[in-house]
């Protein structure tokens, strides 16, 4: 592999776990006011047509959501 396309996946990686941070920041606001809604999680399932496998795709958002879970668990406690 070539040191530019390490880097890109580098890069991604960081950028992957930003926005996984911020969705469960979100996610803790979100439950500071009202019980959390089920994610919308079947829509963005059936508009992904990319090179990454559906299933396991639908493995990474239950671990995504259950994540966000957790991390909104101390504010009921």
């Amino acid at each position: 592999m070539s040191l530019t396309l390490r880097h890109q996946l580098t890069a991604l990686d960081r950028a992957l776990a930003h926005l996984l941070d911020e969705r469960a920041r979100l996610s803790r606001e979100l439950a500071r006011g009202a019980p959390l809604p089920a994610p919308a999680l079947n829509d963005v399932l059936a508009r992904t047509d990319g090179d990454f496998p559906a299933p396991i795709l639908e493995r990474v958002f239950a671990a995504v959501d259950e994540g966000c879970r957790r991390a909104t668990e101390d504010l009921s406690q």
